[in-house]
């Protein structure tokens, strides 16, 4: 299934894929950098080596974003999220990495659950969330063209992506953010990841709430 997507979604503009339009595709030579970071993740056998060569990866991906994204009046566009992860299926699908989901499972079944609260747990579930993105690739494609929809869906329209708003204090405003998500994480996971990603040193002054047409309810860390 992923195979063939990825087979599918090489016929397809970067756009199409989910980059926003002021954003370049790494050049050739960005890329091959890139893929020789993910072959040698496939080739290591220990899951700490793999993860070490995927977080190479992603490093050249974000120098990539911040050498190749800009704004003629603005300037450098800043790198998050709803940037990145498009970015990651492109590079998954014009490498050519077919087994990426094997990959990504055999990181998180072997590698100390510790270890998932740190950089690496986050770019191991962007991983996974490119993974389920591609496999599903052609019916969600399909799909938008049977419906005639003008507007690409956005990384956070997806499933396998979480839309989260954080209160700045400091501000007095709410930021929005898009994070990547596995199957089956549950409300500890997600606000550890959270509180990591976002340098948060007081999460335990923090839940996890939903809200519906005005109303919020708090997630249990089980939830």
């Amino acid at each position: 299934s992923l195979s063939r997507n990825i087979k599918y979604a090489r016929s397809k503009t970067p756009v199409e894929i989910g980059l926003k339009n002021n954003l370049s595709v790494p050049s050739r030579a960005q890329m091959e950098t890139i893929k020789f970071h993910l072959t040698k993740m496939q080739k290591a056998y220990s899951p700490l080596k793999k993860l070490e060569h995927l977080l190479k990866a992603t490093q050249c991906i974000y120098q990539c974003l911040n050498g190749n994204s800009e704004d003629t009046v603005h300037g450098p566009v800043p790198i998050g999220a709803d940037d990145f992860l498009p970015m990651l299926i492109y590079v998954v699908v014009h490498c050519g990495i077919v087994a990426a989901e094997i990959e990504a499972d055999y990181m998180w079944d072997l590698i100390n659950p510790a270890v998932m609260n740190t950089e690496g747990g986050y770019y191991l579930t962007s991983l996974n969330s490119a993974v389920l993105v591609l496999k599903n690739f052609r019916e969600m494609q399909e799909a938008k063209t049977t419906q005639h929809e003008s507007r690409l869906p956005s990384i956070s329209d997806m499933q396998c992506f979480l839309k989260i708003a954080i209160p700045d204090e400091l501000r007095d405003s709410i930021i929005w953010k898009t994070l990547p998500v596995r199957p089956n994480m549950n409300t500890k996971d997600v606000c550890s990841m959270i509180a990591h990603k976002f340098k948060i040193t007081n999460p335990q002054d923090y839940g996890l709430y939903y809200l519906v047409k005005g109303r919020d309810t708090k997630l249990n860390d089980s939830d």
